[in-house]
């Protein structure tokens, strides 16, 4: 029997928690079902960012509103 070897860290309780609120935040704003199709996709992408490596809270907002590369007019 073999080993299997999962190259990300897990998500742990308190992670957990910051990207719920930010979903519950995303779902309140946007009107859609916590447990709906749109906010399941959601929550992919932010499970996403997280492992990709963005942990602020208000990064990870922005970039499920797809604020991506905010970059101001010079």
């Amino acid at each position: 029997m073999g080993t299997t070897h999962w190259p990300k860290d897990p998500l742990f309780g308190e992670d957990m928690n910051v990207l719920a609120s930010i979903l519950r935040r995303w779902c309140g704003q946007n009107q859609r079902d916590f447990n709906g199709e749109e906010s399941r996709a959601k929550a992919r992408e932010l499970v996403e960012w997280f492992e990709f490596g963005v942990r602020d809270p208000v990064e990870l907002a922005d970039l499920i509103e797809g604020r991506h590369w905010q970059v101001e007019r010079l």
